[in-house]
């Protein structure tokens, strides 16, 4: 179910022209959202919002209006994917669930950069003292997250490999050989 509402949630985010979405903030902006940068220094947060305009800003606050759900939903969903499969890969290893801990830290990243992102808007045009930690925020939300994805696609990978191997092996042999199956 998490990875329906994901999809739905990140489809409309991420690949709609909705007031809310990306693709729109994109338009009215000229520039991508400070939200799906790897990082903006201080300077850049300032300029990003007087190059948006009233509307942009405007678009841009709708976009953090939907951010205040999407790392709950993306981090829920990956957290969840990742339980599952270090269940299924590591069966005897309950200790390798606790990686799923790293996409929830992402989104505690995501939330943080969204608490500046909101502290930039609310202080225009002056800047906001925060303007340098939205930067932050984001490097630390995008490298937590693109290592939480590398782990569930290897770990995914690894649970193909598992599953091919387990239906290659003729019936009645086990890892250790056909004694062991006895």
């Amino acid at each position: 179910m998490s990875g329906l509402i994901f999809v739905v949630f990140a489809g409309a985010l991420f690949g709609s022209s909705a007031p809310f979405s990306i693709g729109n903030v994109e338009a009215v902006c000229g520039a991508a959202p400070l939200d799906v940068r790897p990082y903006s220094t201080a300077n850049e947060v300032h300029q990003f919002l007087a190059d948006c305009g009233q509307s942009g800003r405007v678009a841009y606050r709708n976009l953090q209006l939907a951010d205040l759900f999407y790392p709950a939903i993306s981090g829920l969903f990956m957290a969840s994917a990742m339980v599952l499969t270090a269940t299924h890969l590591f069966p005897r290893r309950p200790s390798m669930v606790g990686l799923a801990a790293l996409p929830l830290l992402g989104s505690g990243f995501d939330y943080t950069e969204n608490v500046f992102a909101w502290r930039a808007l609310a202080a225009y045009p002056d800047a906001a003292g925060t303007d340098s930690l939205l930067g932050l925020a984001s490097l630390a939300k995008t490298g937590t997250f693109w290592l939480a994805g590398i782990l569930l696609l290897v770990g995914l990978a690894g649970l193909v490999v598992k599953t091919a191997s387990n239906r290659l092996r003729p019936q009645g042999l086990s890892r250790r050989g056909p004694a062991a199956a006895r």
